[in-house]
């Protein structure tokens, strides 16, 4: 293994804690050494100015980990419609430890998003409309609201909501509905609610981006013109002419002519790459704050490794936004070896929610357990 130097210092209020790529830490001196069975010799450092002792294995994605696995291996199995079981068979490791290497990989996919985010110079329209499933049980809906680019079908932003069940229903299935919205009951407007998060996000599309005005695609949903017009920045641009909002019918064929084919595509692809969302499938979610890991990392495959068309060469989604540096920050030597921190990344709502799960899963009180690290 290669030398390691520490970075940055590993306590939050250190003066020393926010790297400086033209001043580097040097005030630290080496603090001994422990011996594991997975990564051998691991050294420690302190720090000269607040005195927090650290090691190697603080920066490292497996810190507290205690086996080894492959993340790029369970990232493509993961995307290639593999059950937690299948992925826990093929790399010899329990469901539990998928899902928290899946945990692992989710924040790891959400810092490059965001630092994407930032370096980005989007010259195309977006397109946002809502992908239905459920979680916990069919009585539990939910809609995962998707913002993609009209061109490059980069996914921008994707957030998610628990709504009532809908439909046609037996006598039967209504009683049993009412007994359990007796229990939880999702909080109503929550399309609404969730639209208007992720048309914020068109926003930094907008102001990175150079296309003025910018486009914003979605069906008739009614929630949708609602939710533009309560917010003061969006119902300001779409007075100026800078946003403009337009709307087809969901009917429309889905072919690859409709406005909305970015995201018809990306739900035909949802539907046959994560098992959970397969129709009629045994597969399904149990809780909410993993079901959105699990798509974080799937959307972070979508975007960065999948190729944008299948015989157009090795180019990714991403590479189609056109970003200088997306080969740096989508090195996986680098993101599947050294964990990002939650206190120097900056995240929008929607992913704060995923990262510190602080979503709800019905009919479950408690929260959902966050390791201390997480939040680091």
């Amino acid at each position: 293994m290669d030398v390691f130097t520490p970075p940055f210092c590993a306590r939050a209020r250190c003066i020393h804690h926010q790297p400086h790529s033209s001043s580097p830490y040097h005030d630290y001196v080496p603090w001994g050494s422990y011996h594991t069975n997975a990564f051998g010799t691991v050294p420690r450092y302190r720090c000269t100015s607040c005195g927090k002792t650290f090691s190697r294995q603080t920066f490292s994605l497996d810190y507290y980990a205690k086996h080894i696995l492959p993340y790029s291996d369970i990232v493509q199995r993961l995307s290639s419609c593999e059950s937690l079981s299948a992925i826990g068979r093929a790399v010899g490791a329990s469901t539990d430890t998928i899902s928290n290497r899946i945990s692992r990989a989710s924040r790891q996919s959400l810092a490059l998003s965001a630092d994407l985010s930032s370096v980005l110079h989007p010259d195309e329209d977006v397109v946002a409309d809502g992908f239905e499933s459920f979680c916990r049980s069919q009585y539990f809906p939910n809609n995962i609201t998707l913002l993609v680019g009209s061109s490059s079908q980069y996914v921008y932003a994707a957030d998610h909501v628990t709504l009532r069940r809908k439909g046609r229903m037996t006598d039967q299935q209504k009683k049993k509905r009412a007994k359990l919205e007796t229990l939880w009951k999702p909080q109503p407007g929550g399309i609404e609610h969730s639209f208007s998060r992720i048309a914020h996000e068109a926003l930094s599309v907008y102001a990175q981006g150079r296309r003025s005005p910018l486009t914003l695609w979605t069906d008739e949903h009614k929630s949708y013109p609602r939710a533009l017009s309560r917010s003061a920045h969006l119902s300001l641009l779409l007075q100026e002419g800078l946003l403009r909002h337009r709307v087809v019918s969901s009917r429309a064929a889905r072919t690859s002519k409709n406005p909305l084919f970015p995201v018809n595509y990306l739900d035909r692809e949802l539907r046959k790459d994560l098992h959970e969302h397969v129709r009629q499938t045994v597969c399904f979610g149990r809780n909410v704050n993993r079901q959105m890991e699990r798509l974080s990392v799937y959307l972070y495959w979508h975007n960065s490794i999948k190729r944008h068309r299948a015989r157009e060469g090795p180019r990714s989604n991403v590479a189609c936004v056109g970003c200088e540096t997306v080969e740096r920050e989508n090195d996986p030597k680098r993101l599947w070896q050294w964990r990002r921190w939650r206190t120097l990344t900056e995240l929008s709502d929607a992913m704060v929610d995923t990262w510190e799960r602080r979503r709800k899963t019905p009919l479950v009180e408690r929260q959902d357990y966050l390791p201390g690290y997480a939040l680091m």
